[in-house]
């Protein structure tokens, strides 16, 4: 089920766009290449941890702690860079330049939730709050239900990847975001210091 998760994670990288939040120089795009040739090795959530977002009131931080991943330029790159060096492909920068080309444009959010039922997350919905300022999710990505999965202690919980999609312009890439995902039943709620970033 865990190599699923990342199988989806993977996925939902190199098909979606992403904003650049810092500018991306040829000096940005080699260390994200660097990055991710040095990190190669790390499972691919350690790999995505300054990215991570975990939900301000998870009291413990375990396999079931609902988070939320940003995908920056960087980021995108340094995935790109990891992923050819997994399949003994040389990462060169043509390759580079067409990741940015593909996802600019966005701030893109990964967000995976788990509950207690296949229907826990529908209708779910997202927004960023930034300054006071509300920012409704431009575009969303939610699965019709949720996976059931079950744990080392025979726990059956149940997980869902969604992603959502805001408008890089109507974000202040220097200020801190609040993502909010929420429904009827449920609100979760991430952190990211947009300035603190690549």
């Amino acid at each position: 089920m865990r190599i699923l998760g990342l199988l989806i994670i993977f996925m939902g990288v190199f098909y979606i766009h992403v904003m650049a939040i810092a500018p991306v120089t040829d000096e940005l795009i080699k260390e994200a290449q660097e990055y991710g040739k040095y990190k190669s090795s790390m499972e691919y959530t350690e790999f995505l941890t300054p990215w991570t977002s975990y939900e301000e009131k998870a009291f413990k931080l375990d396999e079931t702690t609902d988070r939320a991943y940003l995908y920056s330029p960087f980021l995108c790159l340094a995935a790109d860079s990891r992923e050819k060096v997994l399949k003994g492909q040389k990462v060169d920068i043509a390759d580079s330049d067409k990741v940015l080309q593909d996802y600019g444009g966005f701030l893109i959010f990964s967000v995976t939730l788990f509950g207690q039922d296949e229907q826990f997350a529908k209708n779910i919905t997202a927004a960023l709050n930034q300054d006071k300022k509300y920012i409704a999710a431009h575009q969303a990505s939610v699965p019709a239900g949720a996976a059931k999965m079950t744990l080392a202690d025979n726990r059956v919980v149940y997980m869902v990847q969604a992603y959502f999609y805001f408008q890089e312009q109507d974000t202040a890439a220097d200020k801190p975001v609040l993502l909010t995902v929420s429904n009827e039943n449920m609100k979760r709620s991430f952190y990211f210091d947009l300035a603190k970033i690549k």
